[in-house]
């Protein structure tokens, strides 16, 4: 008898210290939050440069078909020129002054997610950068790989620039690493990145 007293007292006091802990679910309804988040943007882009404001741009991945199909909202990435210093007129063309899929590039980055419940309620949590503090292009070292080597949202982001823009590019979970965790990535996560092109190279 004894020890079943004392078996329900460490009950008692387990299941009270669980009502008592007041740790904070960092990512709660974490997709479905991404996924209204990255609507709202889409429209409020679109709004935006309908209005005449060229410093926001939506861009189809290149993933989906250039003609015949209805593009749905997580098709698109978003992206806002903080400074596009390329050197072009601004008429694009695949290719003649910004990388292909089989290009080399050099960038600089900080990819973060959106803000979250606790410990990244101010800012969202980065998860990986290529330099550290403020940038400084005289000490940062960018990063270089195939631009068919990146998830498809980042790889349309650097398709469509030049050496020396600056971009803040938004990739909907759909075209970043879906709906399976990646690291400490969280399944379903926006990914926002912090992008500078710096150069290119294209295959003999």
């Amino acid at each position: 008898m004894r020890k079943v007293f004392y078996f329900l007292l460490v009950v008692a006091a387990f299941v009270s210290c669980k009502e008592q802990d007041d740790t904070v679910e960092e990512f709660p309804n974490w997709i479905g939050y991404n996924d209204g988040y990255f609507s709202n943007l889409v429209a409020d882009a679109r709004a935006k440069r309908d209005a005449g404001d060229t410093s926001w741009e939506l861009y189809p991945s290149y993933t989906k078909p250039a003609a015949g199909y209805t593009y749905a909202t997580a098709d698109y990435i978003v992206v806002q020129k903080l400074a596009n210093e390329g050197a072009s007129s601004g008429s694009w063309e695949l290719g003649r002054l910004n990388p292909i899929l089989t290009d080399t590039v050099r960038v600089h980055y900080v990819g973060q997610l959106l803000p979250s419940a606790d410990k990244y309620k101010e800012k969202g949590m980065i998860f990986d950068r290529s330099y550290y503090g403020d940038f400084d292009p005289v000490v940062a070292t960018p990063i270089k790989f195939s631009v068919g080597s990146v998830v498809p949202g980042f790889a349309t982001a650097v398709m469509r620039m030049e050496p020396g823009d600056h971009w803040r590019v938004y990739i909907p979970y759909q075209l970043g690493y879906g709906t399976v965790a990646r690291g400490s990535i969280p399944a379903g996560s926006t990914l926002i990145f912090d992008l500078r092109l710096v150069k290119f190279w294209r295959k003999k």
